[in-house]
């Protein structure tokens, strides 16, 4: 057999703190061949970016590699000092870098950056001309996807968008054709159809060149779509390491199949998610024995006691005491259920809302803004133009039920929950809550109607004050609309509610996990008890367990509370767990409004049937059954969107007409669904 790429023996990373020494990585064992791709997954604080940074020798200036060796081609990099490494880093192993824009110099063009980047890391390309140089960089962006390479490579990295950005990332790890590519989250916060492209372009190039791949993420979808193998890591241990089929279809250790039970999905009709109980433990605070004994529901005195050892069960690789002869099974505990299986039906989960009165209503809802990239243009005396964020939506909403809205970024989904809300004014329309028009409302008169419309946003912690604690917080709204409560008793009931201790409220923002400040967030929204929460992606940036904790959370406060529900999310899996409808925005305008089962079964516009073909399911046998469709490009700018059906310049089944005349939503004969396509009827029958 081949010697692997890349070999990592028995490795140990340390981490010098004020606090002491750190394991942040214990006893580490893998290995990745020519053109394999192996995913790392797990929580954050679990060591996923460590092992990439000790792989890449980039650990900060307090982490060392304490033991272990990490064998390239053979060649062991933990006995090279850093000007060697400087040789092997780009030319023989290459990253891609979460954070594109940060990683990417702002005051150098894409040009400079790819030729000095070759010049680096390839002594033959010392030799060679600038124009040979730039030549090959533009035959890399043309490569990665980039329009009029030639052209673009002179631009600055803030003149691309993030899918762009991404791609040049790729172009430039790939410049001098490495053996083994590290992708740290590559596509983490890139819209569905972005993040399709982009793994479809790894994946390709993997074919392609043959480059063995590291690929680190929280998504499983993701893992499951693209990887050979997958890696489960666990408070600096790998828990689990096996074939990626065998590995979602049967896994063994407790942690695989908790994530794997806590992923949300429109196929799986629970009316509650698994949740994981507790976090990750500190590096400052590790337990004795099983590291994830006190969240696991099988714990028993051994696992508390005793570090487990790892076990070849059909053919992986598992650190847990089930499977070792000092087990004893409980009749108290059952094995985990089988981590695919549905709990509910469809039809017992949907609740019709169809007679419920409307507590939302937009009509010919428009928002515009002033082009202020068009100001020097002004001053010049030219007619500049407008930001077209909505574009005449037609939406309702019934009391109880949960909407969910979806779309690329720049479809307009957050500006549109705005102007509902009355955070910005609509420029034409009307926005009817409860019956009344409020979209010309003076700020006298919204007021009082702030306490029953609520938002949570998308970024908890710079959404809440960093220098009021958590009770002056939740006290907070009671003292802006005048109503007099037992300010701690009122504090201590709304952390109850969303699940915190009373003990959070004498913290500050910063000192809050990302799910704890969440949860603030949702307690503040809902303290003068709304009718109506608007929750602009209650799940970004947080892991999979402590996001189908905020789940539950929503739909149960929901129930309880019997809150309206506006969801805005790129994440369809959520959007197919929790809403009882879906609106799909593309440029400003609703395109399918529809049931969400009925949506996701068959969709009826072609933007809609391009993004459920991109979710990505923690399933590796649906994946390959899967029909794919990759859009082209990126979603347009609505300073200058394209004539007639916005869509029709990356739609599939376009035709002349879809060019010069705009569709109207209407409703299709026999359904309950409206659409914004001037043939539905092909999507149908491809859907069939």
């Amino acid at each position: 057999m081949a010697i692997p790429i890349l070999q990592v023996r028995d490795l140990e990373v340390k981490y010098h703190t004020r606090e002491g020494i750190l394991t942040a990585i214990r006893g580490a064992n893998f290995e990745i061949h020519k053109g394999e791709i192996v995913g790392f997954v797990g929580e954050s604080g679990c060591g996923k970016s460590t092992i990439a940074s000790a792989v890449m020798r980039l650990l900060p200036p307090n982490g060392e590699i304490s033991n272990g060796k990490i064998l390239l081609n053979g060649e062991d990099l933990t006995r090279l000092n850093m000007e060697q490494m400087r040789r092997y880093r780009g030319r023989d192993m290459s990253m891609i870098f979460q954070d594109a824009m940060t990683s990417l110099n702002p005051v150098f063009s894409i040009e400079q950056q790819m030729v000095e980047a070759q010049r680096a890391h390839s002594p033959a390309s010392r030799k060679r001309s600038e124009r040979d140089l730039c030549r090959t960089a533009v035959e890399m962006l043309d490569r990665v996807g980039i329009p009029d390479a030639t052209e673009r490579i002179k631009e600055y990295p803030h003149q691309f968008s993030g899918g762009m950005r991404q791609r040049i990332m790729i172009a430039m790890a790939l410049l001098c054709n490495s053996n083994l590519l590290v992708a740290d989250e590559p596509t983490s916060a890139l819209d569905v159809t972005l993040e399709a492209q982009i793994l479809e372009l790894i994946f390709g190039l993997r074919d392609e060149l043959g480059t063995a791949i590291l690929y680190i993420t929280h998504d499983l979808g993701v893992i499951a779509q693209i990887c050979d193998r997958v890696i489960v890591m666990y408070a600096g241990n790998i828990a689990e390491a096996g074939d990626v089929y065998r590995t979602f279809e049967q896994p063994k250790h407790p942690y695989t199949q908790a994530l794997l039970q806590s992923h949300p999905s429109h196929r799986k009709h629970a009316h509650y998610l698994r949740t994981i109980p507790g976090v990750v433990p500190s590096l400052r605070d590790l337990p004795t024995g099983c590291k994830f004994a006190p969240r696991c529901e099988l714990a028993q005195d051994l696992c508390h006691e005793i570090e487990p050892a790892y076990w070849n069960v059909d053919g992986q690789s598992v650190l847990c005491h089930v499977y070792s002869p000092e087990w004893r099974w409980s009749k108290e505990v059952d094995w985990i259920e089988d981590v695919h299986a549905a709990v509910l039906s469809p039809a017992e989960e949907h609740n019709d809302r169809s007679l419920e009165p409307a507590i939302i209503q937009t009509r010919e809802l428009h928002k515009h803004f002033a082009d202020h990239a068009g100001m020097f243009s002004q001053l010049l005396g030219r007619k500049t133009g407008k930001v077209r964020a909505v574009e005449g939506v037609d939406i309702e909403v019934r009391r109880g039920e949960t909407l969910g809205i979806v779309g690329e970024s720049g479809s307009g989904k957050t500006t549109l929950a705005r102007t509902i809300l009355r955070l910005i004014d609509p420029t034409l329309g009307k926005v009817i809550v409860s019956g009344r028009d409020i979209s010309e409302l003076g700020t006298r008169e919204l007021q009082p109607m702030r306490s029953k419309m609520q938002m949570i946003f998308q970024d908890p912690t710079s959404s809440l004050s960093p220098r009021m604690k958590v009770s002056s917080l939740l006290a907070e709204p009671f003292r802006i609309h005048g109503i007099a409560v037992d300010e701690q008793q009122k504090v201590h009931e709304l952390l109850k509610m969303v699940g915190l201790s009373a003990e959070q409220a004498d913290k500050y923002p910063h000192q809050l996990s990302g799910g704890q400040a969440r949860r603030v967030g949702i307690a503040r929204a809902i303290s003068l008890e709304p009718d109506i929460l608007l929750a602009d992606e209650p799940t970004a940036g947080l892991d999979v367990s402590v996001a189908a904790g905020v789940l539950n959370l929503l739909k149960d406060l929901r129930e309880r509370l019997n809150l309206t529900y506006i969801i805005i999310t790129h994440n369809l899996n959520v959007i197919g767990f929790i809403s009882d409808r879906v609106a799909v925005m593309y440029l400003g305008r609703v395109v399918e409004l529809a049931d969400t089962q009925e949506l996701f079964s068959h969709p009826q516009h072609p933007y809609t049937e391009a993004l459920l073909s991109a979710i990505p399911i923690p399933d590796p046998e649906l994946h390959e059954r899967k029909d794919r469709i990759i859009l082209k490009g990126e979603i347009p700018s609505p300073r200058n969107p394209p004539s007639g059906c916005p869509f029709h310049p990356r739609c599939q089944y376009a035709e002349e007409r879809c060019s010069t005349e705009i569709p109207l939503l209407r409703m299709l004969p026999n359904t309950n669904r409206r659409v914004a396509c001037h043939f539905p009827e092909k999507v149908q029958a491809r859907s069939i």
